[in-house]
């Protein structure tokens, strides 16, 4: 049986592991204002070179932080 008919058997069954919900707060964090999910970096300075095309080709401020969540990168409005 393959990995994929085991995952799909599991979720038939509703044995499929989940990850916990967060926190609310934590949860809002993680999401743009408009709903849609935040763009995510691997490394901080993949997060540094987008903040500069952002500052380049929008004028927008925006600087890298690590998300407490999801551990990658994202850009926001205030600095840290």
């Amino acid at each position: 049986m393959t990995l994929g008919a085991v995952a799909a058997r599991q979720q038939r069954r509703g044995q499929q592991r989940r990850r916990p919900e967060p926190p609310a707060e934590r949860r809002l964090g993680h999401w743009r204002a408009d709903g849609a999910p935040k763009a995510r970096y691997s490394t901080s300075a993949a997060a540094e070179r987008a903040s500069l095309w952002a500052r380049l080709e929008h004028g927008s401020d925006l600087h890298p932080y690590q998300c407490e969540f999801c551990r990658g990168w994202h850009l926001g409005s205030r600095p840290d």
